[in-house]
């Protein structure tokens, strides 16, 4: 790094430390935060300060951009908990109940406003899909909740990977260099449409994260769609049709070694659809060969005249017989 980039490094990490523990210091005054929060949210200083110091002095840049990118993301972290706490943001969208009541107010415009909750739980707010899936089932039914998300969870996946694919990969190539991301993009080519498709249909997996990670891959706009087209509707229909008996284990007694066995059961399929994956998406393209072929069989037109076999109309001179 030049002493210029040093310089403007430590001021944009030096500000960004400020502004961290200023939204600290007012949100740990005016409201009961947890003591051992407060302790580790502060002891955070010391690491990121001698690591910042390390950085500039010794000249390691990559060190310098990932100090800045956390420095950074402290701050913005630090800042949206403080105003979920001003307006007590979690507690009114906590529970499926919640939601829905929220959602009764609006009357007519109430359809609308559930696509845009949809839309904005899979690219901005961290809203768990389940919760907003729970609450449009109570109060729209099950056909018009799974029409309401089906547009959008779909519209938001598309903004969030477009949001991986124009400025991810820009980000990861900052911070890892761009020897790295070809190397990431190589492994991740061929089985990346597999193992995001296996992970979009469990619902254990965070919604945004997976369309921005699937924008830092190998992967086209139209072959995210069709994913989404596929994995999306059946999700809804899995989260609508079987999440209610999914939420009454419990998370304490027998249901522990359920949850245990749920979890372990998805990331071992999602593994062996990482490690299978060509041989899936083969089986997978044959299997629509197949179908394809059956159905031309049976839309195939029946037999023309022979006039028609050849290409040439009935009325065609040459076909007409003179008479001697």
């Amino acid at each position: 790094m030049t002493l210029k980039s040093r310089i403007i490094s430590s001021i944009i990490i030096c500000l960004s430390v400020l502004i961290y523990n200023a939204a600290l210091m007012i949100t740990a005054t005016a409201y009961n935060v947890n003591l051992y929060v407060k302790i580790f949210c502060f002891l955070l200083n010391a690491p990121l300060i001698i690591a910042t110091v390390c950085a500039v002095a010794l000249n390691y840049r990559q060190l310098a951009r990932w100090l800045i990118s956390i420095s950074i993301l402290l701050a913005i972290s630090a800042i949206v908990y403080y105003i979920i706490l001003r307006y007590d943001l979690y507690s009114k969208f906590d529970s499926a109940d919640k939601i829905q009541a929220f959602l009764s107010k609006y009357g007519a415009f109430a359809g609308i406003i559930y696509m845009a909750i949809q839309f904005l739980q899979v690219t901005f707010i961290p809203l768990p899909g389940a919760l907003t899936t729970m609450a449009g089932v109570a109060l729209f039914g099950f056909w018009k909740t799974f029409f309401y998300s089906v547009i959008g969870i779909i519209s938001g996946s598309m903004v969030a990977f477009y949001l991986g694919k124009r400025y991810g990969v820009k980000l990861f190539i900052w911070l890892c260099g761009k020897s790295f991301y070809e190397k990431y993009k190589s492994f991740t080519n061929g089985r990346d449409k597999i193992v995001l498709t296996m992970m979009f249909l469990f619902p254990f997996f965070p919604d945004d994260i997976l369309c921005i990670a699937a924008g830092l891959t190998t992967m086209t706009y139209r072959q995210f769609f069709a994913i989404m087209l596929v994995a999306r509707p059946l999700n809804i229909l899995i989260m609508e049709g079987a999440f209610k008996g999914i939420l009454s284990i419990p998370l304490t007694g027998y249901g522990i070694p359920i949850w245990i066995a749920l979890i372990s059961l998805t990331l071992i399929a999602v593994i062996l659809a990482f490690k299978y994956s060509e041989k899936i998406e083969k089986s997978t393209l044959n299997l629509f060969d197949k179908i394809a072929k059956r159905v031309r069989k049976k839309i195939k037109p029946k037999s023309s005249p022979p006039a028609l076999i050849s290409g040439k109309s009935c009325y065609d001179k040459s076909n007409i017989i003179k008479g001697e």
